[in-house]
């Protein structure tokens, strides 16, 4: 399947400015699924992105990702705001690890 193929495969609903920042759309977002990560995954060179958190007040999310092998998704931990949540995920979108560290 070329890219091409697959930036076609994402429908109307799913886009998003994958030049700089993403945008958080409410419950269903591309990056809640792991069917909507791997195509996030997929489509994105590797590069970091960021979106605001619609769970804390002025911060972001951030996304790290390595285009068709997986991406790490960074936020502020809503137990302790000292510290940020890291997810790795695989290219399928599934969780593969969770950490934290230092804001």
């Amino acid at each position: 399947m070329s890219q091409e193929d697959i930036k076609r495969e994402i429908s109307a609903e799913d886009q998003y400015n994958y030049s700089d920042e993403l945008f958080y759309t409410g419950p269903g977002d591309l990056l809640d699924t792991a069917e909507g990560r791997a195509k996030f995954c997929r489509i994105n060179e590797t590069t970091v992105f960021r979106k605001k958190d619609p769970g804390t007040w002025n911060n972001y999310i951030w996304v790290f990702n390595n285009q068709g092998v997986g991406m790490t998704i960074k936020k502020q931990s809503r137990v302790d705001p000292q510290l940020m949540e890291c997810i790795d995920y695989d290219a399928d979108g599934n969780e593969i690890g969770k950490a934290y560290e230092p804001t």
